[in-house]
Formats: C-alpha cells, structure tokens, sequence
C-alpha cells in the first residue's frame, strides 16, 4: 500500500517528538517499508539520526529515536502525485499539527481515502473533522463532542504501541518494584534507554498513572520490557479511551494488590502471561498500524 503520511512538522535541527505520530508512522514502515512516504522525515527516528542528538529530544528519545532502520523513500513531487492520485492512502499523523496540502488532498482523493490523526491529550476535536474524513482520536470521549454528532460515526479510537523490535519478555525477575515513579523527577534516574529499560526487565511491577491524558507511552513501555503496571485510578478511565489496552487485566491487578498481595504474588506468572500475550496481538506498533489499516478499510 502506498501512502501519503503528512506528519508533525520536523524542521529545524532539533525535531519535535510526537507520539502518536511517531508510533503510527513507525508501525506502517514495518508493514509497507519505503511506499510509506513521510514527507516531512521525521529524521529523529531513523538509524542515521546521530546519536548524540537523541538526548536532547522529549523523554530523552527513549524508545521512539533511531527506531526504523533504513530509509528509500521517494519524497519527490508530492503536489503532482496526490494530482495523479498516486498514494492509495493519505494520512495526517498529526492534524492539529500539520495540514499541509489539505485542500489539494480533498479535491484529488475520496474521504473515505484521507485519514486524520488526533493525538493530542485536549478532548475537543479538531475542527477539520467536519470534512467527513476517517477521524482517528486518542483521548477519545464522544460526549465532549456532541457539536460533531454527525461524524461520530468516522471516528475511531488510536492509542500508542511500542516497538515491536523492541519487546522484550525473557529477562529473570530480580526486583518487586521498578525505580521510576511518574511524577516524582528524583527516580528519573536513567540516562540510556537501554538502563531505563533493564529497570523494567528485572522487576516483577511498575507504577503508572494517567498524566495529562490517560494514554502514555510509559505503559507501554512497561508492559513491552515484560513488565507488569500498576495502574493508579485504571478503573476510571472512559470506555473509549486505550481501548487496546488490556484495562479489565489492570484492574484485577490493582484490586488484587490492593486486598490479597499474597494471593496476586501466587498467580502473578499467570497474570503476566496473558498481560504478554494480549500486548503482542495489541499493543505494538505494527498490531497499531495494522488495525488503523483495517479501520480505514472497513470505510472503503
């Protein structure tokens, strides 16, 4: 499949990381390689971004920088092939972001064939989904939007993946509780991912918690290092909101953690094999990528 991905601006000599762009992106270059176009390279994420530059991106580039391996693609007259109708899909990464080329794109392709992405943690919609297109919605909550009723029915759930190269589950469990805290800056103690990563590896939990949206990219990251999260408050979080996180799991967990810690110690194996399983057919970056493909195909 060919397609347009019409991204988070990446000028300057610092590129902005963007998570649900970068994950969505990084997904569909592991299912369609170089006929994924990202006219605006996101260099961050490429294995020929320096090294020394990683750091100095949000999260300290852990898991998102230097993630695809090879770049070919052909980012040459865009203006004339979405003309000639060339891309099979075009894809806004990042709408509230980025809407280069949009009123080309909505002469030239059907609306059933433009995808928007919304991954920002705000509630609201961006306005551009009263064009009609496919509306994909990270912190998604239908009721905050009841002005856009109409297009209910073209938006559709997106959440973050990990990569999937990146999963890891066979490391021995030497520790109960991992050292990073979200909200507490002093257990921000890591440097490297790999460091950051191995806290996970070795413990058997980790704390997390809803920030400025409930979807976040540490859980994944917990749960893609073989990790199982401790989710705080995972019980109220809105029903369309991380639909492809396995929530009902979590909240045995916590319940379970909370009354008979004995008892969760016991099935914890049990617990976390079905937490990996689930994250595998879910939750990492190409299962992300192939559901947002299926999505667009049912509007075909």
């Amino acid at each position: 499949m060919k397609i347009l991905y019409i991204g988070t601006d990446a000028e300057g000599p610092l590129p902005l990381v963007d998570y649900q762009n970068d994950c969505l992106l990084i997904g569909l270059k592991e299912l369609f390689g170089d006929d994924v176009v990202d006219v605006k390279r996101r260099k961050h994420l490429y294995a020929d971004y320096p090294q020394e530059l990683v750091a100095q991106n949000y999260g300290r580039g852990f898991t998102i920088c230097r993630t695809i391996d090879e770049d070919n693609a052909d980012r040459t007259d865009i203006e004339e092939k979405i003309k000639n109708k060339f891309f099979d899909l075009v894809v806004y990464g990042s709408i509230w972001r980025n809407q280069d080329y949009m009123k080309l794109v909505l002469e030239n392709y059907p609306k059933n064939k433009i995808a928007l992405v919304d991954g920002e943690d705000q509630l609201l919609f961006h306005h551009t989904v009263k064009h009609g297109t496919i509306y994909f919605k990270r912190e998604l909550q239908y009721e905050s939007n009841m002005q856009h009723e109409q297009y209910f029915d073209k938006v559709i759930n997106i959440g973050f993946g990990f990569p999937t190269k990146k999963v890891k589950f066979d490391t021995p469990k030497t520790q109960y509780m991992a050292q990073s805290i979200p909200g507490n800056p002093r257990t921000y103690i890591y440097n490297t991912e790999a460091d950051y990563y191995k806290d996970y590896q070795v413990s058997q939990v980790a704390v997390t918690m809803k920030k400025a949206g409930w979807d976040s990219l540490r859980h994944y990251e917990i749960m893609g290092n073989g990790c199982m999260p401790l989710f705080d408050n995972i019980v109220e979080c809105p029903r369309h909101t991380m639909m492809h996180v396995p929530k009902a799991l979590l909240v045995k967990v916590m319940f379970w953690n909370a009354t008979d810690p004995k008892w969760l110690a016991k099935e914890y194996p049990y617990y976390l094999s079905e937490l990996q399983r689930y994250f595998m057919k879910f939750c990492t970056t190409k299962a992300v990528a192939q559901r947002f493909i299926d999505k667009v195909n049912l509007h075909a």
